[in-house]
């Protein structure tokens, strides 16, 4: 026997009545975002489950609070409900820049928590980021420019390994929580750093961003060899292989490296190359056409992009 709950019966002007949205809101949701997915009456109308309303109220509660429908979307019913609660929770106790959706001012929110070693509030801020001014932006200009910032501030001795590896550790720890109920069935990426390269948030934040485009994402983390990154990518039968660079010091052998991982894939899969140090290598060196030689995530999306299109 059905859960009545589970029954689609109400009409969309009751949905809206019941949510407080608008009819043509809750379509878009449904276009857009897939929101939920109404059942038909016998004449071809939406009609709605108890469990749809409930979930629509849930979203409708996360966006008015200043959260994107875009992400909120993507969440169980049951991290929606938890998400909410902490959202509650939040504002009667840590005061965030949450009408803002300046990045710059959230930047500064989370540095002044990176400080002070605040890694509750850190991650507290940089998850109210996510959900208010979306999670691209978060990574591109919330994130990367919090990095950017810590480096600046270890060079000018303000910042302590430790405040750099709490930092290290709530970022790594928000970029999974974005991406953790995305189930994407796009293009295979591997992603992954080079023997000796032991620096692996620049390769965390290139599978969240490859996740939030869809594409199916292999992390093998830090210090592989590149006979393990090459053998990934060919048993997984993936599209394309990201390599982070950060490690400027002896740049000549991680060409060298890249050579040999280019010779041990399959020409048809295609070599990223990023990171901080990826613009040191010198082009003029390496075979054409060998590598993407990756400016930043904008340039991972196009590559991503432009990879999707073609993919095989």
């Amino acid at each position: 026997m059905n859960n009545l709950n589970d029954i689609p019966r109400h009409p969309i002007r009751v949905v809206a009545q019941r949510t407080g949205l608008t009819a043509a809101t809750i379509r878009a949701w449904e276009r857009r975002y897939s929101a939920v997915i109404p059942g038909r009456s016998a004449g071809g109308q939406r009609v709605y489950s108890d469990q749809d309303v409930k979930r629509l109220t849930t979203l409708r509660a996360l966006t008015d609070g200043g959260r994107t429908i875009s992400v909120v979307s993507t969440l169980t019913e049951s991290a929606a409900e938890a998400l909410l609660l902490e959202d509650q929770v939040m504002a009667n106790s840590t005061p965030t820049p949450s009408e803002t959706t300046d990045p710059a001012v959230w930047m500064e929110q989370a540095y002044s928590q990176v400080l002070k070693l605040d890694s509750h509030g850190l991650e507290d801020t940089l998850w109210q980021a996510a959900m208010t001014i979306g999670a691209h932006t978060l990574l591109d200009e919330v994130i990367t420019a919090l990095l950017e910032r810590i480096g600046t501030g270890w060079i000018a001795d303000e910042i302590a390994p430790a405040q750099e590896h709490l930092a290290s550790g709530v970022i790594v720890r928000v970029l999974h929580r974005i991406t953790e109920y995305r189930n994407n069935n796009g293009p295979t990426l591997v992603v992954a750093t080079l023997p000796g390269e032991m620096h692996g948030l620049g390769a965390q934040l290139t599978s969240s961003a490859a996740i939030l485009e869809g594409w199916r994402v292999a992390h093998l983390g830090t210090d592989l060899p590149v006979g393990e990154i090459a053998s990934t990518a060919e048993n997984l039968g993936a599209h394309s292989v990201a390599i982070s660079v950060t490690k400027g010091s002896n740049i000549e052998q991680t060409a060298n490296q890249l050579l040999e991982l280019r010779k041990l894939m399959d020409q048809k899969v295609r070599l990223l190359v990023g990171g901080g140090s990826a613009h040191l290598l010198n082009l003029d060196q390496l075979p054409d056409g060998m590598f993407v030689i990756l400016k930043g995530l904008p340039g991972l999306r196009e590559a991503l992009l432009k990879g999707a299109l073609s993919n095989p």
